[in-house]
Order: C-alpha cells, then structure tokens, then sequence
C-alpha cells in the first residue's frame, strides 16, 4: 500500500545521520533529553514551545533486503484468511489480530498504555491531545447500548479538533509529533472497527492525514541501523544515554510498525485480491524485540535489564533468527501480535510456551 509521502532512500552503509552518538546507542532527539535532564523549575515552558523542523536531522530510510522479502514470502497463509468468514472464526489469525486491534482502546482506558505506547512516554509532558485520547478510550471502553449514541457523538468531535488543530500545524515538538500520531491512530482503531458506516468512512478519508504522519515520524527516528549490525552480545555494552530516551525511541519505532500493519490490514480486508504497492513496507522499520526492556519502569531497572537480558533488534516481520535463538519469556504484546501475523496464533503460543528456557 503506498502513502501519499515517503522518506528519502539512502544506504545506511553509506551514509548515517551527523549525529548518531560515539556510543552507538539511540539517536538524536537531544531537545528531548536536554529537557529531561534540565531544571524543570527554571523553564517550564521551554520543551512545550514547537521546535523548527530544520533543528532536527532527517533520518534516512532503507529499502527492505532480501531476508525481510523472505519473511514477506512467509506471510502468505495469513493473507490468504482475509476472506469475511475468517472473521468470526475464532482459531484463525484475522479474528485475533482484528479483535487484538480493537482491544488497544481499552488497553489505554485500563493502563494508560499500549504496546506500542509506553507507559513513561508522557509522564513528564503530555500533550492536549494525548490526555483528549486517555479520556475518549474510557468513553469508549465503557460504552453501552444507552450510552453509545453520546459516546460516538463525543469521538466524532475529538477527531475533529485533534484536525483542526493539527493538520495545518508546521511546527511541533517531536513529542508532540508522536502524541498527535498516536491520537489519529487510536481513534482510527475506533472507527475503522467498530462497525458504525458512517464513522468508517470518515476513518478512511482522514487515513493519508495518518499516513503524512507516520511518514514525519520515519523521518525523525532513529531506526537503529548501526546497533542492528552488532551481535546481541555486543549492544549490550552498548546502553542508551537516557532511558527516557529510548522510550521515546522505541515508542516511535513500535508506533510506526503497529500503525502501517493496522492500514495494511484494512486495506487487504477491503481489496484482498488487489496486488498494491508495498508503501511503507519497501523500506526497513527496525524495532526492539525485548520484554525487560519495554517493561522496566525506571532508568536503573532498565539499565540492569539492558546488561543483563536479551535483546533483540527486529527489521519489519523478519524473526527467523530469533525464532532460532530467543525465548518466549523475551516476548512482550507486541511482538506476541505480530509473531502471530507471521506464523500464526497457535504456533506463536508453541514457541512461548516451550521456548522458556
């Protein structure tokens, strides 16, 4: 499926961002980190000011290499149960990714958190439309048959205004960036699933607006190119400079694989047949596959996790080699909804189950 724009195409092996840090760690968003490591007290106001889209580097992106295209090949079965049938057959693969999408929004009503929106990622700044979202997903998660009219009614609204407000924005904070990404996302979980005709297809004109967002975020992120050529044994001498840091980092990474799987979805629902362009997945979205990591909840657990547990640097849908090497102890929700896209629901819950140890 193709979006509207796409990033620049450059050969990391050939060129690498100015500023990827000595450490090989994650990259950039220093405004992000000085703002976390400043005197709150002293400038409150200073990360929520919009930052210049030319204090930033542009992160290039990487067409997809002949292993990711494998892993692609391998992903034929589930395509092939995007018949409407599939959907009410609670063994097959469509009724659980779907009914996993649509359980993201009480997820976030229950926790605050998704898998692919970490915990701690606002804890010291939440954007308008990050806490207009918590509010609409307990609207929703808590809709009935005599309540439902007035919770639509409110959904429609708060889309409406996350637009208005954002779509003709030039300049925003990367958190804010992300925020407003994550925002359009979860309602587009909302209307494209719910069943309410008139919603879905407000959901389906506002998708390039979604699509224009993902493409900025590719932009910003560090998409791990240097860390993904190292051994597992080896990154681990190799920590983030900030754990606030990487989750934000991973959030990104995560926020962009989740949300271009979702539209991928979809579109194939409607046109399962139809042969579209690859879009978004001609390139390489790189992410970390790593339970400890993801859930540790201060930066001196997740330094002890990052020496002391396995970590994985995952390109799209390739897991061929952590299927060979990882344990199921090592995966998180996230990783657990796209293994089984990629091999499916039942092998998924074999491999967490025997591969304990």
């Amino acid at each position: 499926m193709s979006t509207d724009a796409q990033p620049p195409i450059v050969d990391e092996t050939t060129a690498q961002p100015a500023t990827v840090t000595s450490g090989g760690g994650d990259i950039l968003m220093d405004s992000y980190v000085d703002f976390i490591n400043n005197d709150h007290g002293t400038a409150p106001d200073q990360w929520l000011v919009p930052t210049h889209e030319g204090l930033f580097t542009e992160h290039p992106s990487t067409p997809v290499d002949e292993e990711i295209v494998k892993s692609y090949q391998k992903m034929e079965s589930f395509c092939d149960q995007m018949e409407p049938w599939y959907l009410y057959d609670p063994k097959s693969s469509l009724y659980y990714i779907t009914n996993r999408v649509k359980e993201f929004t009480a997820e976030m009503a229950r926790t605050s958190a998704t898998p692919f929106l970490h915990r701690c990622l606002y804890k010291d700044y939440t954007p308008q439309c990050m806490l207009s979202c918590f509010t609409t997903s307990v609207l929703y998660a808590n809709r009935t048959p005599a309540n439902k009219p007035m919770v639509m009614r409110a959904i429609h609204g708060v889309v409406r205004e996350l637009i208005n407000v954002e779509a003709g924005r030039n300049f925003a904070a990367p958190i804010e960036k992300l925020a407003r990404t994550q925002t359009l996302f979860m309602y587009q979980t909302i209307r494209l699933f719910d069943g309410n005709i008139t919603m879905r297809a407000q959901g389906e004109k506002d998708m390039p607006l979604l699509q224009t967002w993902l493409s900025e975020l590719c932009n910003m992120r560090d998409n791990l190119g240097e860390l993904a050529q190292l051994e597992s044994s080896a990154t681990r001498t190799q920590p983030p400079r900030e754990w606030e840091q990487w989750v934000f980092a991973e959030s990104v990474r995560r926020t962009i694989v989740i949300a271009y799987s979702v539209i991928t979805l979809y579109e194939t629902m409607k046109e399962p047949e139809e042969e579209d362009d690859p879009g978004p997945w001609a390139y390489i979205h790189r992410w970390t596959l790593a339970r400890a990591l993801w859930e540790a909840g201060s930066p001196s657990e997740f330094d002890r996790m990052w020496k002391s547990s396995s970590h994985y640097i995952i390109s799209n849908y390739s897991f061929e080699k952590f299927l060979e090497h990882g344990k199921g102890k090592d995966v998180d929700e996230f990783a657990e909804i796209l293994l089984c896209v990629f091999i499916g629901v039942d092998a998924t819950k074999e491999f967490i189950s025997t591969h304990q140890d």
